[in-house]
């Protein structure tokens, strides 16, 4: 009987092993060594030591345990040790390593057919396998590659969920979804607009409008001149959009677009749209604006595949310098934001050749002081490539508080307002064009606004009831502080107290005719401490 006993056992054991991971040396295992956080790992103990103590640390840094299951909350790769307690054992230590993966979505593509039907195709590399539910009760398991489809009843939205697995594994990935709207009938989109530019010497990109796009069918562009070559074989994003280096030999032609149904090898045609040849070339300039931004100059170019943008800048009236090529759209890096910069640009195509050449510059302006807290301003509209004409404005003041108005004429004048900052403020101008909601931006250019304090150059205090106190005018707060001195320094005067002001006597009496001294130490509305000094004059008569 007990011969009976081992041959199961050993026929037990050997089908365990297959289907668990073993140990470096063989003394225990787990079911799967590699699954989706959290993951947890059921260790079988397989040494013939008998009944001694086998202990764990199940990563670097744990604490030892008896327990034989244990739970990896956060993705990454973990040594299990094993330790046994069995005298004369050289090597006590055991170790196997597993792995916790994030719970990341397969990756499908998905394709729509007539009748609802739906195919699913397999391009994840992360997982073992995939598995699609097309419904509740409906499924297929997936490898790379591999495809599958299924037909609905109903052109309703349908969820369909993914799940990843790692061979062997029984720890269950995180569900994902995707919805999907089946359609009865895959109808090919209608053409609106097609133009082809030449690119580079015999090179041309195709440039075409449809009506609409499901992002979930597969398209074929097809190209007669007069055979028919196709173009493109794929899915589409948006309603427009190109197709480089295509077969073009300069005369008319006509281009179609099928809807193609990979589940039953079919497709839906548009009609036909035929054009002529004449003009292959469409410049990349027809959206080229520029504009001051937070970290130098915007270029907004029109979209491009092929060629390179050669950019040269000047400043002023300077010689045009050579910047970083760009193949498209960018912002140009400056030192200073007060400085007037011009821009040229050369499209070169992919074959070195210059195909076209534009020119542009924001909105520009530069200010001569003409009097306190007054400033004429010139104004430089922009140059681009926008047909319609702009509304200029100018802004005064800061990030607080800004005086703005319209530029009707190249130079005006500009009157600061201490409500806007002081002392420091800024001018600067905008171009807004509203059909295409766009507000371009220019230098800005940093003045300083005087905060300046009315004190009388003379007063005569003889008791008229006409200027016979020093008065003080313009102070922005009530925080101020008054001193007057004689004309050889001695303070003789000090007060806290802005008004009513001094009434020229000394100790009760009246100072001598001549010229005084004063300083005024004030506080502005934003807590910033001023010092304002000058003269005037005693008269009595």
């Amino acid at each position: 009987m007990r011969r009976w006993t081992l041959i199961i056992y050993a026929c037990f054991a050997s089908f365990l092993l297959e289907a668990q991971v073993l140990s470096s040396k063989g003394r225990f295992s787990v079911e799967f060594d590699r699954g989706c956080a959290p993951m947890t790992v059921n260790i079988t103990e397989l040494d013939s030591f008998g009944d001694v103590t086998r202990q764990y640390y199940y990563f670097e840094g744990a604490d030892i345990t008896n327990s034989q299951t244990f739970s990896y909350q956060d993705p990454g790769v973990y040594q299990i040790v094993q330790v046994v307690g069995v005298d004369g054992i050289d090597d006590k230590t055991d170790t196997l390593f597993v792995e916790a993966f994030e719970s990341l979505k397969p990756l499908v593509t998905y394709s729509k057919c007539n009748n609802r039907e739906v195919s699913v195709t397999s391009i994840d590399t992360y997982y073992d396998s995939i598995r699609v539910y097309f419904t509740s009760s409906d499924s297929i398991t997936l490898q790379n590659g591999e495809s599958g489809s299924f037909t609905y009843s109903s052109d309703n939205i349908q969820t369909i969920e993914l799940k990843g697995f790692f061979d062997d594994a029984d720890e269950v990935c995180d569900s994902f979804s995707d919805e999907i709207v089946p359609i009865p009938l895959l109808e090919a989109p209608q053409i609106l607009n097609v133009s082809v530019k030449e690119t580079c010497k015999d090179l041309f990109t195709l440039y075409m409008e449809l009506d609409t796009v499901d992002t979930l069918a597969n398209y074929r562009i097809n190209l007669f001149q007069p055979s028919s070559t196709t173009i493109f074989d794929g899915y589409l994003s948006q309603r427009d959009f190109i197709v480089n280096d295509i077969p073009f030999n300069r005369q008319n032609f006509c281009i179609n677009i099928e809807a193609y149904d990979p589940c039953n090898d079919t497709a839906s045609t548009s009609d036909d749209y035929c054009a002529e040849s004449s003009d292959l070339s469409l410049s990349p300039f027809e959206s080229l604006y520029s504009s001051y931004s937070g970290i130098g100059i915007y270029i907004n170019l029109d979209e491009v595949n092929s060629g390179t943008f050669a950019v040269f800048r000047r400043l002023d009236q300077g010689e045009f310098e050579e910047r970083p090529s760009q193949s498209g759209s960018f912002t140009d890096p400056i030192g200073s934001r007060a400085r007037r910069y011009y821009y040229k640009i050369e499209y070169v195509d992919s074959c070195n050749q210059i195909l076209y050449t534009a020119e542009t510059n924001p909105p520009l302006i530069d200010t001569d002081y003409l009097d306190v807290n007054t400033y004429q301003v010139s104004f430089i509209p922009p140059a681009n490539s926008l047909e319609e004409a702009p509304t200029n404005e100018y802004q005064t003041g800061n990030e607080a508080s800004q005086t703005s108005g319209e530029i009707n004429q190249t130079t005006f004048n500009v009157q600061l307002d201490s409500k806007d900052g002081s002392p420091r403020q800024f001018i600067t101008a905008t171009s807004t064009y509203p059909s295409d909601n766009l507000t371009i931006r220019s230098n800005s250019v940093t003045v300083r606004h005087e905060l300046v304090i009315y004190v009388p150059t003379a007063f005569t205090p003889n008791g008229d009831g006409l200027n016979d106190t020093l008065e003080i005018f313009g102070l922005p707060t009530e925080i101020a502080t008054t001193r007057i001195y004689n004309r050889w320094g001695k303070l003789i005067y000090t007060s806290d107290q802005p008004s009513p002001g001094w009434d020229g006597t000394i100790g009760g009496s009246l100072a001598n005719e001549g010229t005084y001294l004063y300083d005024i130490t004030f506080e502005t509305a934003s807590g910033e401490k001023r010092t304002q000094k000058g003269t005037f004059a005693l008269i009595k008569k």
